[in-house]
């Protein structure tokens, strides 16, 4: 039995690349992502996670991709640094949200950069999972958020595609 000497595997590694560039970029011309902005008014809760309602807006509602609106609920909030010289901590909040219209359920985490001097957060997000119509939901974008006299106001701005 002959083995291949370096040229060989090199070629043989680059069809394989190329045939698997074409597969991704064949389902990717299916779907196209839909531009989404997505409003939450959380409600900070002393006694367990924060919760609220959503509303979701643009082309990934108008083609069905997403719903218009629902309900969401804090999995999990963990700081994850902090600058002192800017006054700014980072954290990372998992959220699931709920379709008023029994179609499913996506799981969103935000890394949120927010200033505690001037109340101003930023933030990334990502789709981690779906169940329901959005199990293949995928999608990010940034956002930011506005305080409350009870919580805030985060505003999603992004792509998704399912």
């Amino acid at each position: 039995m002959r083995f291949m000497d370096h040229r060989g595997r090199g070629l043989w590694g680059l069809a394989s690349a190329l045939v698997l560039a074409g597969t991704v970029a064949g389902s990717a011309v299916a779907a196209s992502p839909a531009a989404v902005t997505i409003v939450s008014n959380v409600t900070f809760n002393p006694d367990g996670p924060n919760y609220g309602d959503f509303t979701a807006t643009g082309a990934a509602v108008d083609s069905g991709v997403l719903c218009p609106s629902g309900t969401f609920v804090d999995l999990g909030i963990r700081f994850a640094g902090f600058q002192s010289n800017r006054g700014e901590v980072q954290l990372q909040v998992v959220k699931l949200f709920t379709c008023d219209d029994g179609s499913g359920e996506f799981v969103v985490k935000m890394q949120i950069q927010a200033n505690f001097d001037t109340g101003i957060e930023t933030f990334s997000w990502v789709v981690l999972d779906g169940n329901g119509e959005y199990a293949s939901l995928r999608g990010s974008g940034l956002g930011s958020t506005v305080p409350t006299q009870t919580g805030n106001i985060n505003t999603f701005v992004g792509f998704v595609l399912g």
